[in-house]
């Protein structure tokens, strides 16, 4: 159903709460029920906050319902949350799209740090993160470039780990070691999470080895008119994946505060199933290090840092030998906050965040000329505690400097686009928010979120000018466009406790020069440019819209605190198109609909989830409808107490009815169906 619908069963379900009970913000009493919404959130402010006193939308995965969902990729783990789909490239890369906004206009961070790879320059570009790391996953829906840039006007994704000890160990040595073997790719992976120490100083190890094969399908690969007649059926070429992944980190405690430190390195090589055969390798070493001093004076209580440094590469490979690109991204980034306080009703935070990032692409099909980016920015956030009513303020000012390298001279000569090797292009934006958050009644709340942001183009968006094997197209940049301009609009209503829990959103966002890629009519780049005849495509700015919703309901049958049996049912839709003509804007995600019935008892857990994504028809030029489908998965686990270590054995099945499904938000959806029917096995082992 779609939240329109959802929203009066919401209401009818809980109305004999509403009008009952007496107005409070206060945590739930005794023996109610806490859901999601009182999950606590350390990415959307100075001060962790519950879902249910934020002003924007969040969404979390944590303890025994990531380790279900989590993915070889962070688009597929969190493709069934609301809001988020994914940008389906096969099985090795796949990014978050929230609210129908990805690419550059996601943040994707690493313990609130940005990723520094290269997975915003192009769909086929997997993030170089590991998910089977992490302990809990962060989304916030909306803007959120307060805390994050201008790059996180869509939203923000935090991947959060334990590599950085945040807090002293309760015992000398613990950790988790954990097989898993089948699905639909045949995986084999071993993962490996362990650590300990004392009150002063504690270490913390991961490591991983994961293999998969082609992954299986229903039917075959390709559907456009070009595909091959005798294309194998059951198989998607060239999809499978190699990874390893290791860091090592520590933190030392002290009276005052903490300091920590990790390196990590992060290596894969994946197909991309595109036309002609052509597999990734990626590397990246990371280094980070942040800390936390609680030793104020007056008004400040004390002050953050966390800095990182990556040295990013990836090959592409054609014929499984010939390197035709070879991407680069040294990236730097850092930042420092200063929390306060003024009396009891009045906190926040001011801060300052720098990056650097020296880009650069060399091989057979560069795209953009090599570049060095470098952005500043300052920012304060402030909230104001009023009985039942809490304020949210924020502002941003952020300033980019591009500086381009070596512009190869045999580019075509394209309309809107002029690049000249040393070139420097300087810009700056300011952001803003208003929010408050309203209690009703107890267990209630209603949140308002306004958000003004201006956001910077990229150099891909401004300078590219080249093939890219990876997605099949030519594409080409505008060197005149302006900031991406845009005002965006939240309310939500929430329900934290009681028969009945969850959210319900919706939001409105407004774009001035709204920048994507438009496809262009074939002839538009010469032959001797593009004699593979690649489909172009232009980074255009128009006036925008979108707008849309979410559900998150959650219905309580049983809950016992030895036994619970719940149904969480969910709902999202976004619609975009350009604001003068209501031309649909390119790879918009459909209406989908989910509902997922999970037990638990201590021991057993199961649950069975259908996931539906209806037709989408709502299209523009050069796109084609996405048939809708219905996806069926189902996990159980059993839970074994032997001594000091505990055993969990887990199957997940995936796509049990092995329906043909493709995404709508993907380049290449004519390509790259979803996997077929798999079942996964493994065995966690605690200690």
């Amino acid at each position: 159903m779609s939240p329109f619908r959802t929203l009066p069963i919401f209401l009818l379900c809980a109305a004999t709460g509403l009008g009952s009970q007496t107005p409070s913000p206060s945590s739930p009493a005794a023996g109610d029920k806490i859901e999601r919404l009182n999950e606590f959130i350390v990415s959307a402010g100075p001060d962790p906050k519950t879902a249910f006193d934020l002003a924007q939308g969040t969404s979390v995965l944590a303890g025994a319902e990531l380790r279900r969902l989590v993915q070889n990729t962070l688009g597929e783990t969190l493709s069934s949350t609301p809001g988020v789909s994914s940008t389906y490239y096969g099985p090795g890369s796949s990014r978050p799209v929230i609210r129908g906004l990805g690419g550059d206009r996601i943040r994707v961070l690493e313990n609130g740090v940005g990723a520094l790879d290269a997975s915003n320059v192009s769909p086929d570009h997997n993030t170089a993160l590991e998910p089977l790391f992490a302990t809990r996953i962060e989304v916030l829906r909306g803007p959120s470039t307060l805390l994050y840039g201008s790059s996180a006007v869509g939203g923000a994704i935090n991947v959060i780990d334990n590599t950085i000890p945040e807090s002293a160990p309760d015992r000398p040595f613990s950790g988790v070691l954990e097989f898993r073997g089948g699905g639909a790719a045949r995986e084999r992976a071993a993962i490996l999470s362990a650590g300990g120490g004392n009150q002063q100083f504690a270490l913390h190890v991961n490591a991983l080895k994961q293999q998969s094969a082609d992954v299986s399908i229903p039917g075959v690969a390709r559907i456009d008119a070009d595909a091959p007649l005798d294309q194998p059926a059951g198989t998607l070429p060239n999809s499978r994946i190699d990874t390893k992944s290791g860091a090592i980190g520590a933190t030392w405690f002290g009276a005052a505060g903490r300091l920590g430190a990790a390196i990590s390195t992060y290596a894969t090589t994946y197909g991309v199933p595109v036309d002609e055969p052509i597999s990734i390798a990626m590397r990246q070493r990371r280094f980070k290090v942040e800390g936390e001093s609680k030793a104020g004076t007056g008004v400040w209580r004390g002050v953050r840092g966390r800095f990182a440094a990556g040295d990013y590469t990836h090959r592409e490979i054609a014929d499984r030998t010939t390197i035709n690109t070879t991407f680069a991204n040294k990236a730097w980034e850092g930042r420092i906050e200063l929390p306060h306080a003024f009396g009891t009703n009045v906190t926040g935070t001011i801060g300052a965040q720098v990056e650097r990032s020296d880009f650069s692409a060399v091989g057979e099909e560069v795209v953009t000329p090599p570049s060095v980016t470098a952005r500043q920015a300052v920012f304060a956030l402030e909230e104001w505690s009023l009985g039942e009513v809490r304020l949210q303020a924020g502002a941003r000012l952020e300033r980019q400097g591009v500086t381009l390298g070596d512009v190869d001279p045999g580019l075509p000569i394209l309309p809107g686009f002029n690049a000249r090797s040393g070139e420097k292009k300087a810009r700056s934006g300011a952001s803003g928010s208003l929010g408050a958050v309203f209690y009703p009644a107890k267990d209630w709340s209603v949140a308002l979120n306004l958000a003004y942001t201006e956001r910077l183009p990229t150099a891909q968006e401004t300078f590219s000018n080249g093939p890219h094997g990876g997605t099949g197209a030519y594409e080409i940049g505008t060197s005149t466009l302006d900031n991406e301009k845009s005002l965006g609009f939240d309310v939500s209503l929430r329900r934290r406790a009681g028969f009945v829990t969850g959210a319900l959103s919706g939001f409105v966002h407004r774009f001035n020069g709204f920048v994507f890629e438009q496809e262009m009519p074939a002839g538009a780049i010469p032959e001797e440019n593009n004699p593979d005849g690649l489909t172009p495509f232009q980074f255009v700015a128009r006036d925008a819209n979108f707008y849309g919703g979410e559900a998150e309901l959650s219905l309580h049958f049983i809950d016992r605190p030895d036994r619970h049996l719940h149904l969480d049912l969910t709902s999202d839709f976004v619609r975009a198109e350009e604001r003068a003509s209501g031309q649909p804007l390119p790879r918009i995600p459909p209406m989908r609909h989910g509902a997922k019935l999970s037990y638990e008892d201590g021991r057993w857990s199961a649950d069975l989830q259908v996931r539906h994504a209806r037709r989408q028809d709502r299209i523009t030029a050069g796109e084609t409808p996405t048939p809708g489908y219905t996806l069926v998965n189902a996990s159980v686990s059993y839970l074994i107490i032997a001594g000091s270590v505990n055993y969990e054995l887990f199957a997940r099945g995936t796509n049990l009815t092995d329906t043909k499904a493709r995404e709508h938000t993907s380049f290449l959806k004519k390509f790259a169906p979803l996997p077929g029917r798999g079942l996964l096995a493994g065995v966690r082992m605690k200690f």
